[in-house]
């Protein structure tokens, strides 16, 4: 900063004070990169086209024609391909579901994602310093996330967080708090788990309304890799600029539209 020989002392604070909040605005604004992103392909062997979709329902004795012709309507019109997949419990007729079965898709998932996100990324589970996980329907303890430390053997001072209950609205949040950890904890990375687990939350009814979730959910996840690091820049896929959440919570309706 250049001074004037001729200014006030009072002057002088003045800029010396508002050179100083400057850079510290500037220090605080720490940029976010996406570094990689991988996705969860099961194995072929968990593969659900609609024909063995439609065979299960109808063999399980569960379903009226009703709903089956129902379900049928839905899966010719929802978009989702032959690819997709069930939780190795829906292969059993009867299916059988349970906690344990529960926790071997989540694992499969989120173990899957993060072992093919560090293998492309060549991240040491060392440098990991944040870890945010999201699945809205199963929250089993100890934690999704407990599972990846244990599973990974990160280090005794992660950030680990467990996000449940919330929706597809999760990712967007799971990425705001990663972010927001990151503005905090300097020269790190931050990991982010997406999910939803079905296994324990497969509709067995005719009711039509809640019939339509069985159609559109099937297995899936996905792992983020995010970083504050300046070196990181040249080599991330994208900068997050902007990230706009809004709660909807307060208005009655959409509180309840998930019931």
């Amino acid at each position: 900063v250049w001074i004037d020989p001729v200014m006030s002392r009072e002057m002088v604070f003045t800029i010396a004070l508002l050179t100083l909040l400057v850079m510290r605005s500037r220090e605080a604004r720490t940029t976010v990169y996406l570094m990689d992103i991988s996705c969860f392909r099961p194995p072929a062997i968990l593969r659900a086209p609609h024909s063995t979709f439609l065979e299960h329902s109808k063999v399980s004795g569960i379903f009226n024609q009703q709903s089956l012709e129902f379900q049928k309507k839905i899966l010719e019109r929802c978009g989702l391909g032959p690819s997709t997949s069930f939780p190795m419990c829906f292969r059993n007729l009867p299916p059988k579901p349970s906690m344990e079965a529960s926790r071997e898709e989540a694992e499969m998932v989120l173990g899957t994602c993060m072992s093919e996100l560090l293998a492309k990324t060549k991240v040491s589970t060392k440098d990991i310093g944040i870890l945010v996980v999201n699945c809205s329907t199963f929250n089993p303890t100890p934690s999704l996330s407990s599972m990846m430390v244990n599973k990974f053997k990160l280090r005794s001072n992660i950030r680990a967080y467990n996000l449940g209950g919330m929706g597809c609205s999760a990712g967007v949040i799971a990425i705001d708090l990663a972010k927001d950890a990151l503005q905090v904890h300097k020269a790190t990375y931050a990991i982010v788990l997406s999910t939803e687990n079905i296994t324990q939350n497969w509709y067995w009814g005719n009711n039509k309304t809640m019939l339509v979730s069985n159609c559109l959910f099937r297995v899936g996840g996905a792992a983020i890799l995010l970083s504050n690091k300046r070196c990181d820049k040249g080599k991330a896929k994208y900068r997050l600029d902007h990230l706009v959440r809004t709660h909807m919570g307060a208005n009655d309706a959409a509180y309840h539209a998930a019931y």
